[in-house]
């Protein structure tokens, strides 16, 4: 497994962060077709404000950058240490991703370790999290990973 480090996200960073997450959790909603595309953006800005109201300085919240052994930015994972109104306690990873140009490296796998060993850290023994059924390869790596399913729902277009 690649070696990498995780450190706190930085205020900059974290604008960054946050303009990529609402786009993409808007794109992603609507190829899930759980919301429709005209108001999707607004949809994914609220979601953001209330688990993250103060940023990088939102309570009970770990946003971690992660790098490489050479010091490289490659990736980084936003874990909610409380899931609010969640059916389960423990912890939940909201968002984790490795950059395009560093996968295929093992940095998936090492940053999903280096995840749950922070949570540990920080007291919780739980972590939970959600993947859209269209993405194979974070379904396999956290099934590999001892993640299983809790619930699961489906749809068939009919014709």
């Amino acid at each position: 497994m690649e070696s990498l480090t995780l450190r706190p996200m930085t205020d900059p960073e974290y604008g960054d962060f946050r303009a990529r997450l609402v786009s993409e959790y808007a794109a992603e909603n609507v190829r899930a077709g759980r919301w429709l595309e005209a108001d999707s953006l607004n949809r994914a800005e609220e979601a953001t404000v209330s688990l993250l109201p103060d940023g990088t300085n939102t309570r009970d919240v770990l946003l971690m950058v992660a790098e490489n052994s050479d010091g490289i930015d490659i990736g980084y994972i936003w874990i909610g240490l409380k899931r609010e109104g969640g059916a389960s306690p423990g912890a939940w990873i909201y968002d984790i991703e490795v950059y395009e140009e560093h996968r295929g490296k093992g940095y998936g796998r090492a940053l999903l370790s280096a995840g749950e060993e922070a949570t540990l850290r920080a007291g919780v023994k739980t972590l939970g999290l959600n993947v859209f059924g269209s993405n194979n390869v974070a379904r396999s790596l956290y099934e590999s990973a001892g993640y299983a399913i809790m619930s699961q729902q489906m749809s068939k277009e009919l014709y």
